[in-house]
């Protein structure tokens, strides 16, 4: 009787709490880390089992958009989005992929970069 009634609390949280696939396999694609330098910043995301075919990197307005495209293996798509503010140079934004990992280099504006007195 116990096991049924844990298995119901089961049903009643899936329902309440129902998240999308793409929601659910968050971990799969996605952890990051930005680091910064005064020349602009640098992106890197893990993106286990894509390649480079199976990535699109795109800007739109602000927003630096990721996505990884489904295939007919057991990758998911996924989607994720950076606000880029106005420092980045967005004509000068690099990607590269290589063994799961993606590297964008993202360049500041000439004109918020930190200038050296001489």
């Amino acid at each position: 009787m116990l096991l049924t009634n844990l298995n119901n609390i089961d049903d009643v949280f899936d329902r309440f709490f129902k998240t999308e696939p793409y929601i659910r396999n968050f971990t799969t694609a996605g952890s990051h880390n930005i680091e910064h330098d005064d020349d602009g910043a640098t992106l890197t995301m893990n993106v286990p089992g894509y390649n480079k075919k199976l990535i699109d990197v795109s800007v739109d307005g602000e927003h630096l958009v990721i996505e990884g495209k489904s295939n007919s293996g057991n990758l998911d798509g996924f989607t994720r989005k950076f606000n880029l503010g106005d420092s980045v140079d967005v004509d000068g934004i690099e990607a590269t992929v290589v063994d799961g990992v993606i590297t964008l280099s993202l360049p500041y504006l000439e004109e918020v970069k930190p200038k050296k007195l001489q």
